[in-house]
């Protein structure tokens, strides 16, 4: 079984067409008993919970509690209650086609990878990547490759995928919910000796009208990347 988890903040005026685009790709392309899509509400305050309630889509489950967990957090709970042989999470706004989902599956049943990690090419569709992510990306990924000797391109990208046996195993161990989060299950994955291969998804950004304040998100990508290092002199990841 695949197990689709979209952590979802919030997402009440995105969520449910991204649930039409999941199902119907996913019932088509596989049988009705061979996935899952898992919504995890955030702590959402919104009509999120009601929107995936009555999507009426085929295999698709409301997972959530009250309290927001970030992001890390929620893709946490999702693989705890997921009950897939292969576990992908995606986004909310599904800025990866669904397509992507098929290939990657394709590629665990020809090959031994236990992640497939997704590899970002910006789409020509939607809106112009803002440069303030664009510098954000390359900051943290020279500041992951310094701390933490990782040399894994665009650990940023929010298209991963993972074989049960190694999920299991490695979101034990995990501890961050933030900007860090994806970042440190990379960091697990290598520590742990799993082999890892990568997809190119093509992300077509769309401009929902949020700000990131930089410098402070900087300072906090900064932090747990240091928080990385730290749990592992602590033998947190052993």
């Amino acid at each position: 079984m695949i197990s689709v988890i979209v952590p979802a903040y919030n997402e009440q005026n995105r969520i449910g067409k991204t649930l039409d685009a999941l199902s119907s790709f996913m019932e088509s392309n596989f049988n009705g008993d061979e996935y899952e899509i898992l919504v995890v509400s955030d702590g959402s305050k919104d009509g999120t919970n009601e929107v995936v309630t009555n999507h009426g889509g085929k295999n698709v489950s409301l997972l959530s509690y009250e309290k927001n967990r970030g992001k890390g957090g929620a893709v946490k709970y999702g693989v705890e209650n997921s009950n897939g042989d292969i576990i992908i999470f995606t986004d909310a706004d599904l800025p990866y086609p669904p397509e992507s989902i098929k290939k990657a599956v394709e590629i665990f049943e020809k090959e031994n990878f236990d992640l497939i990690l997704g590899s970002r090419v910006i789409s020509e569709q939607g809106q112009r990547y803002p440069w303030y992510r664009t510098i954000m990306s390359h900051t943290f990924s020279i500041l992951v490759d310094i701390v933490l000797k990782l040399h894994v391109p665009d650990t940023q990208c929010g298209f991963k995928c993972f074989r049960r046996s190694a999920a299991d195993k490695i979101f034990k161990k995990s501890t961050l919910v933030g900007w860090g989060f994806d970042v440190e299950l990379i960091f697990i994955a290598k520590k742990m000796g799993y082999l890892i291969g990568r997809i190119p998804v093509h992300l077509t950004h769309e401009n929902d009208g949020s700000k990131i304040r930089v410098l402070e998100a900087t300072k906090t990508m900064i932090g747990e990347v240091l928080r990385v290092r730290e749990n592992n002199k602590n033998g947190l990841y052993d």
